[in-house]
């Protein structure tokens, strides 16, 4: 097979996912799917700073969003989300948000960035 580097970038990127994942679940001690609650929580507050750049705003989401999004089963993700707010991960008060979020988006800075074609 040759070397494309189509496949090569996305080897690496997923690649980057990986590692974002096991860094994550490393330092804050956590298993894999509260890692991935974690980060789809943050992904899922920080739309709106997303859809709208710097006049975005950060924006509470619930346990059944959280749960759809990482395609968890709603009671494994509200007992993991439970896990994560003990944790002081997560705040969830009338809604889920990350508790640090300057915390949050420096674990996702080594992602590659995909332009948009």
């Amino acid at each position: 097979m040759a070397d494309r580097p189509f496949e090569t970038s996305r080897l690496q990127s997923l690649l980057s996912v990986f590692l974002l994942i096991d860094g994550v679940r490393r330092t804050l001690s956590l298993d894999t799917e509260e890692a991935l609650l974690y980060l789809g929580i943050g992904y899922l507050n920080t739309e709106r700073i997303q859809q709208m750049g710097s006049h975005g705003y950060i924006a509470a989401t619930n346990v059944s969003s959280v749960a759809d999004f990482v395609n968890l089963p709603k009671e494994t993700a509200r007992r993991k989300i439970a896990r994560l707010t003990e944790a002081g991960l997560v705040v969830n008060s009338g809604g889920v948000v990350v508790a640090d979020v300057g915390r949050w988006f420096q674990f996702i800075e080594g992602l590659p960035v995909r332009d948009k074609a």
